[in-house]
């Protein structure tokens, strides 16, 4: 007899960092920007700077790596 697994996996929603591309859990993120009424997260508090200097620029080429 087969056994079922009731636990519900636990899903965790990422976000991209749109300055270097990485994966960041939205609610680990070492910084959140809101630029025209969309929250960004960051990886690193660098990644926030450079979004913030010039949120466009990351948004109009794919991110650096």
């Amino acid at each position: 007899m087969a056994t079922q697994d009731t636990h519900a996996q636990e899903t965790h929603a990422t976000a991209t960092d749109p300055v270097c591309g990485m994966q960041v859990d939205p609610a680990m993120a070492a910084g959140t920007s809101e630029y025209q009424g969309t929250t960004y997260s960051f990886c690193s508090a660098g990644c926030k700077r450079q979004f913030d200097k010039d949120p466009q620029r990351y948004l109009e080429q794919p991110p650096q790596q």
